[in-house]
């Protein structure tokens, strides 16, 4: 059994890798346009806004790009405690789904640095207070954490960001680090207009759960 050859397309959960791609792009599409309903931009003046609800958001939907990034881009060696066979068919899953979406460039999605910035938070925040300390002259006066800013403008000079959307733009900043949401929403609406040509996902009702058949 251990030198058995499985083929990717004949295993019975074949079908999920691309249901997991679909429901994690629908997941991302769905969280920016409510963050983006959130900090609409006002029509005069300039918007502070203080909502740990956007930055869980935020959190989230960075979250399933992350998952995204996992699917469709892999290391071409073994991992930790990975078998053969699994090495083999993550290596298909990741080739397989991105002949699927290749029409598609992926940026932000793949952006990886600033989710590092907020899965190992206490740490670069760590990094970010001793640096503060070591300068002889702050970088701005003031630092703003879990703020949402409709301008940079709101203040001058700047603020040094730590957890900071601003608006404006569809961009999160996070230290020296942003990340484009704009982009990432752009790019997860690519990959389901693209799964929307395979049968499966023609249909427009029911989508991102079905039960499979183990016993065929």
């Amino acid at each position: 059994m251990k030198n058995e050859k499985i083929d990717l397309k004949d295993t019975k959960l074949y079908i999920l890798y691309f249901y997991e791609l679909w429901w994690l792009s629908h997941s991302i599409s769905k969280k920016c346009e409510t963050l983006f309903e959130k900090t609409k931009i006002p029509d005069t003046g300039f918007l502070i806004h203080v909502n740990p609800e956007i930055h869980s958001i935020i959190a989230s939907l960075l979250s399933n790009a992350s998952n995204i990034k996992k699917l469709i881009d892999t290391p071409t060696g073994k991992l930790r405690g990975e078998s053969s066979a699994q090495a083999k068919l993550r290596k298909e899953r990741a080739e397989i789904l991105n002949e699927k979406i290749q029409s598609i460039e992926l940026t932000e999605i793949l952006n990886q640095k600033i989710r590092n910035t907020l899965e190992h938070f206490d740490e670069y925040l760590d990094e970010a207070n001793l640096k503060l300390c070591r300068d002889i002259q702050p970088i701005s006066p003031v630092a703003a954490y879990n703020m949402v800013f409709s301008h940079w403008e709101v203040t001058s000079p700047r603020v040094y960001p730590i957890r900071l959307y601003i608006s404006s733009e569809h961009k999160f900043y996070n230290m020296k680090w942003s990340v484009y949401i704009g982009k990432i929403y752009e790019e997860a609406i690519a990959i389901l207009l693209d799964l929307q040509k395979l049968p499966e996902f023609s249909q427009k009702e029911n989508l991102g759960g079905l039960i499979i058949r183990l016993d065929k």
